[in-house]
C-alpha cells in the first residue's frame, strides 16, 4: 500500500509530537528543571516585633536571607510587624492561613510561634532565636556569647579611657548572652593588657526606642566610656546617633556589618549569620528536604564572628591585632567556653592569647 507524501509527513509530525510530550517530564529533569517549575511562588510572611525593618541590626541581617531566597528560588515574601506582644499570636496565625512558609524573628515570638505551629501542621515555620520542638518547625539559636566576647575583647584592647559601656534593649536570654559574653571579653584584654577595664552596662527595656538608646549612650559618654557595644535592635540607632555627636568615642555595633557607617569610629560588628539560617531553611523548604528540630550554632559553624576591622585597624597595634585574630580562631576551634548566663561570668577563666 502506498501512502500519498503529504499523508507520511503528517504521520510522521503527530508521531514526533507526541514523543516530544511523553518525553518532555524526562528532559526537563535532565536539564535540573522541575515540572511544576512555573507553579505558583511560594508565599512567605516574615513577622517581626515593634523593631521592624530598618534596625541595621538583628531583623535586617534576617531580612537579607529573605531577600536572597527571593533572589534564588523566586519566592513571594511579605514582611508583618508586630507593634505589640499581644499582637503575636493573631499575627502568626493569619500568617499560617495565607502562607506556605512563616518565618518568626526573635525570642520574643517563641511561646506565640510554639503555640500556633501545632495548629497549622501542613505549615512550615521558621524561627530565629528560640527552641521549639514542632514537627514543622525549624528553629535557630546562636551563640550570641561568643559575638560579645570578641566585642568586649576588643573594647579592652582599644580604650583610653580604661572604661567601656553596653547599651542592650529588652533582658531576654540572646540579650543576656551578649553582654555576659562581652565582660568575659573584657576579663581576656584585661589579663592580655595587664591594665583594669570597668564596665558599665546599661538596659534601654526596648528594641525600638532610639531616642532612649541616644540617652543612654550620652550618660555614659558623660560617664567617661569611650567605646560602647550595642545589642538593643532599633534602639541601636539612637546609640549610633550619640557616637556621631560625641568625640573620642567609638561604636561596636551588634548583628551585621555596619562599620562603613561611620568608618573609624565603628571598631567593628559583631556577626550572627541569621541570614544564613533563614536562607538554608527556606532553600530546604523549596528542595522538598525541610528538617525540623533546633540548632544552636556558633564560631565552629561558621555563624558567629565579628567584621576584619577594614577601617579600624590602624587604630590598634599589632600585638592587639594578633590577640584579636587567636581569639576568633580560637572559637572556631571550639576551645573557649564563653559564659551565656551573668552568673557565670566572674567563675570565667580568661584565655591566653
Amino acid at each position: 500500500m502506498i501512502h500519498h507524501p503529504e499523508t507520511v509527513r503528517s504521520i510522521v509530525i503527530h508521531v514526533c509530537r507526541a514523543l516530544t510530550l511523553a518525553l518532555l517530564p524526562c528532559l526537563l529533569t535532565l536539564a535540573g528543571i522541575s515540572a511544576d517549575s512555573h507553579a505558583a511562588p511560594l508565599k512567605v510572611v516574615v513577622l517581626t516585633d515593634a523593631a521592624g525593618l530598618g534596625d541595621r541590626s538583628f531583623n535586617d541581617m534576617c531580612w537579607q536571607g529573605i531577600l536572597k531566597a527571593r533572589r534564588d528560588f523566586g519566592i513571594n515574601p511579605q514582611f508583618v510587624q508586630s507593634r505589640e506582644q499581644a499582637d503575636y499570636v493573631s499575627n502568626i496565625t493569619m500568617a499560617a492561613r495565607n502562607a506556605d512558609i512563616v518565618v518568626t524573628l526573635g525570642y520574643l515570638f517563641t511561646d506565640a510561634t510554639r503555640k500556633v505551629a501545632s495548629h497549622f501542621p501542613n505549615t512550615r515555620f521558621v524561627h530565629i532565636e528560640g527552641d521549639i520542638a514542632t514537627a514543622n518547625v525549624a528553629s535557630f539559636d546562636f551563640k550570641s556569647e561568643e559575638g560579645g566576647f570578641l566585642a568586649g575583647l576588643v573594647a579592652g584592647l582599644f580604650t583610653r579611657a580604661g572604661k567601656v559601656g553596653v547599651v542592650s534593649g529588652m533582658d531576654i536570654p540572646p540579650v543576656e548572652a551578649y553582654v555576659s559574653g562581652f565582660r568575659a571579653g573584657v576579663k581576656t584584654a584585661e589579663k592580655f593588657g595587664k591594665k583594669p577595664v570597668e564596665v558599665i552596662a546599661v538596659s534601654a527595656g526596648s528594641f525600638n526606642d532610639p531616642v532612649k538608646g541616644k540617652a543612654l549612650a550620652r550618660t555614659l559618654i558623660d560617664k567617661g566610656v569611650d567605646v560602647i557595644f550595642r545589642a538593643a535592635g532599633n534602639t541601636g540607632v539612637g546609640v549610633l546617633e550619640a557616637i556621631k555627636g560625641g568625640k573620642d568615642v567609638y561604636l561596636i555595633a551588634d548583628d551585621l556589618d555596619v562599620d562603613a557607617e561611620l568608618p573609624g569610629r565603628i571598631l567593628t560588628s559583631t556577626l550572627k549569620r541569621m541570614d544564613v539560617a533563614v536562607y538554608t531553611a527556606i532553600r530546604d523548604i523549596v528542595q522538598n528536604r525541610f528538617v525540623p528540630g533546633h540548632r544552636r550554632l556558633g564560631a565552629p559553624d561558621g555563624a558567629v564572628d565579628i567584621t576584619d576591622m577594614k577601617y579600624s585597624r590602624q587604630l590598634f597595634a599589632a600585638a592587639g591585632l594578633e590577640a584579636i585574630a587567636k581569639a576568633r580562631e580560637l572559637l572556631r576551634q571550639g576551645k573557649v567556653a564563653v559564659p551565656a548566663r551573668s552568673a557565670e561570668v566572674e567563675a570565667f577563666q580568661a584565655p591566653e592569647l
